[in-house]
């Protein structure tokens, strides 16, 4: 009885998750963002789509927020650890300062890898916190951003951990 209490609960626990999200669904790929996210497809900022949590409050000035970027390859052959490296300067030299907390490759269990990079920095008055995902294939590669303040990252960390994991190619 327990046994089947408890994958009861399981299968409930689910479904309830599942509807808290909605699919955002591109061309080349798919992302699970939280139903309450205000969703923006409509290319802002060089962005395939934003994707912005709720403010905290009135006084809150700052939305935490995800966003896909896609740029073509267009058969340039450049590695994902090379179109990192040049990612980052690029970014030194559009924030000036920047204190990069995590540089990494990682391959999931499905054999899939993405260049992890997480950093610093401050702009526009906000102390900022960016996780990023850079994920190559033959056509595009995509750079996958989470920003918070860095007041407020682990406020969201979890939530926005989940949404860069349901990011899938098509």
């Amino acid at each position: 009885m327990k046994f089947w209490m408890a994958l009861l609960l399981c299968s409930v626990t689910a479904v309830v998750a599942a509807q808290e999200t909605t699919t955002i669904k591109r061309s080349t790929y798919s992302i699970a963002v939280d139903k309450n996210m205000r969703v923006d497809t409509a290319g802002t900022s060089m962005a395939d789509f934003i994707a912005f949590f709720p403010l905290q409050s009135e006084t809150d000035k700052f939305g935490e927020n995800m966003n896909v970027v896609m740029e073509p390859t267009n058969g340039v052959d450049v590695t994902l650890e090379e179109y990192v490296r040049l990612s980052i300067e690029q970014l030194k030299q559009y924030f000036g300062t920047m204190a990069i907390t995590e540089n990494k490759t990682i391959t999931q269990k499905n054999g899939q890898q993405y260049h992890k990079l997480m950093y610093t920095t401050s702009m526009n008055g906000f102390d900022l916190q960016f996780e990023q995902r850079y994920i190559s294939t033959a056509d595009y590669t995509y750079v996958l951003t989470f920003t918070a303040e860095q007041s407020q990252y682990n406020a969201y960390k979890e939530k926005a951990g989940k949404i860069l994991d349901s990011f899938k190619l098509k």
